[in-house]
C-alpha cells in the first residue's frame, strides 16, 4: 500500500492512496531531507490559491526538483511522497499512524531522493564536500535521526547535493558513507540485511544523532529493530526506555544490554543548553540513551555460541529485568555457603571478533542491592576470551548453570533534563 497521499510530480496536487489516478500507476518516488526554516505544509499544499502563487517561491523549490527528477526518469514516475507536507500534523491520530508505517513507506519506494542541502559535489573528483555550513564537519543530514532509517530502507537511493547535482547511489558512495555513518558497507550495498546486525550494532548507528521532538530518538528506530509500539508525544526521554522494553518482549539479542558510558555525555537529547543527568554508577541494564552503543556497533549474536536461557528468556517485571543467566566459572550468584555475592559478572549472549579471530565474551558488572542487583561500572564492560557458559554434568549429561537474577531498572522519570554541566555524565 502507498502512502495515505501521494504529490503529483506534474500538477504538484495532492491525490490520496485511493484515489483512481493512483491505483492506476502506484508507483512512487520519497524524499530524504533535512527540514529547514521554511517547508511547505499539508494545509498549504492543499490550497489550491496558495499553490498557485507559491509555485515558483523558495519554499517549493525541494518539492519542484524532487518531482522533476521523478518525471525525468527513463521511466517516468508520476508521484512524490515528502514529509513536509503529505502528512497533516494537526490530525495526532493520522501523524501516529505515518511515524508507524514511514519505515515500510521508504521500503516500497521506487527510489528514494537524498538531498543534501549543505554540500558540493566536485565531479572531477567525484568527492563529496564537507558541509558548506559548518567547516570541517560533514552534512548535518548525516546527524538527524529520522534520516538513519531514510538511508537503510530503500531499495534504491540516489543522493544529490545542494544545486540538486547528482552525487551517485547509496552504492556508489557506499565508502564514504560508511566512513561517515559507521555503517559496514555490508548493509549500504544490501550484500547484507541490516536486520541481521546485532541490536547494539543497530542502536550505535543512532549514537550522535538528534531529533527536534526528544521522543523520536525512539520512534525513529521502530523499524530498524523491526517493532512497534504507541507513539505518545509528551513522555520525553521515557520513549526510548519503552523502546528497550518492546525489544525485551520481542528479541533475545542480549546485546541490547552491552552498552557503556559515553565519553561525550547523552549528546542525542541535548538542546537549549539543557542535558540529562543519571546515575551511571547505579543503574539497570537498560541503556539510557542509543549513545551509550557508540564503542558497539561490532557486537555479534553468534548462533554457534548462542547458550538459550533454561527458562526461555527474560522478562520485564515491575522495575526490573528478571531472567536466569548463565554463569562462568567463578560468577555464581552465591558462594560457597550459598550466601548471595554482593558483585557479580554476568555473561551475555554476544561477543566481539578480535584480529585475531577469537570471539570475547561481553559481560557487565552487576551488585547486590537488597533482594535486587544494579549494573555498576557503567563506563565499561569486561571481555572474555570464550565463548560457553560453564556446564554441570547431570547423568552424563551437560546442563548449563544458571542462577535466577533480578535487575532493578530506575524509573525513566530519573532522567529529567536539568541545565547543562561541564562534567560529562
Amino acid at each position: 500500500m502507498p502512502p495515505r497521499r501521494l504529490i503529483n510530480t506534474a500538477t504538484y496536487e495532492l491525490y490520496k492512496n485511493g484515489d483512481a489516478e493512483v491505483k492506476a500507476s502506484p508507483h512512487y518516488a520519497i524524499l530524504s531531507h533535512r527540514w529547514g526554516k521554511a517547508e511547505v505544509t499539508f494545509q498549504m499544499l492543499t490550497n489550491p490559491q496558495w499553490r498557485e502563487s507559491n509555485l515558483g517561491a523558495e519554499p517549493m523549490k525541494k518539492i519542484r526538483e524532487a518531482c522533476k527528477k521523478a518525471r525525468d526518469r527513463d521511466t517516468p514516475i508520476e508521484w512524490l511522497w515528502c514529509d513536509t507536507c503529505c502528512i497533516d500534523k494537526n490530525n495526532s491520530e493520522e501523524l501516529r499512524s505515518s511515524i508507524d508505517s514511514m519505515f515500510e513507506w521508504y521500503r516500497k519506494a521506487t527510489v528514494c531522493y537524498g538531498y543534501l542541502t549543505d554540500v558540493d559535489w566536485d565531479p572531477s573528483r567525484q568527492q563529496m564536500s564537507k558541509s558548506v555550513d559548518r567547516p570541517n564537519q560533514e552534512s548535518v543530514w548525516f546527524e538527524r535521526g529520522w534520516t538513519l532509517q531514510e538511508l537503510l530502507a530503500p531499495r534504491y537511493m540516489e543522493f544529490f547535493d545542494r544545486n540538486w547535482t547528482f552525487m551517485g547511489t547509496r552504492d556508489g558512495l557506499s565508502d564514504k558513507l560508511q566512513s561517515v555513518t559507521g555503517i559496514a558497507k555490508k548493509y549500504l550495498t544490501g550484500a547484507a540485511n541490516f536486520k541481521q546486525a546485532s541490536v547494539a550494532t543497530r542502536m550505535g548507528w543512532m549514537a550522535g544523532r538528534t531529533t527536534t521532538e526528544i521522543e523520536d530518538i525512539a520512534y525513529s528506530m521502530l523499524g530498524l529493530l523491526d517493532i512497534s509500539m504507541p507513539i505518545y508525544y509528551g513522555e520525553g526521554v521515557k520513549a526510548f526506555m519503552r523502546l528497550q522494553r518492546t525489544l525485551i518482549e520481542s528479541s533475545w539479542d542480549e546485546s541490547l544490554f552491552a552498552w557503556t558510558t559515553p565519553a561525550n555525555g547523552l549528546t542525542c537529547y541535548r538542546r537549549d543548553n539543557k542535558t540529562p543527568v543519571w546515575a551511571p554508577n547505579s543503574w539497570g541494564l537498560l541503556a539510557p540513551s542509543p549513545d551509550c552503543f557508540s564503542r558497539y556497533r561490532d557486537l555479534v549474536v553468534l548462533p554457534d555460541l548462542y547458550v538459550p536461557r533454561l527458562s526461555g528468556s527474560y522478562k520485564w517485571v515491575q522495575r526490573a529485568i528478571q531472567f536466569e543467566m548463565p554463569m562462568k566459572s567463578g560468577t555464581e550468584v552465591t558462594n560457597f555457603f550459598g550466601r548471595a555475592r554482593k558483585e557479580v559478572t554476568l555473561p551475555l549472549n554476544c561477543w566481539r571478533q578480535h584480529d585475531d579471530g577469537k570471539s570475547w565474551n561481553v559481560n557487565v558488572k552487576l551488585r547486590k542491592n537488597g533482594h535486587v542487583y544494579s549494573r555498576i561500572d557503567c563506563d565499561d564492560v569486561v571481555e572474555k576470551r570464550g565463548s560457553k557458559p560453564s556446564t554441570n554434568s547431570v547423568m552424563g549429561v551437560d546442563q548449563v548453570v544458571t542462577r535466577p537474577l533480578t535487575v532493578a531498572q530506575p524509573d525513566e522519570i530519573d532522567l529529567e533534563l536539568l541545565p547543562m554541566q561541564d562534567t560529562h555524565h
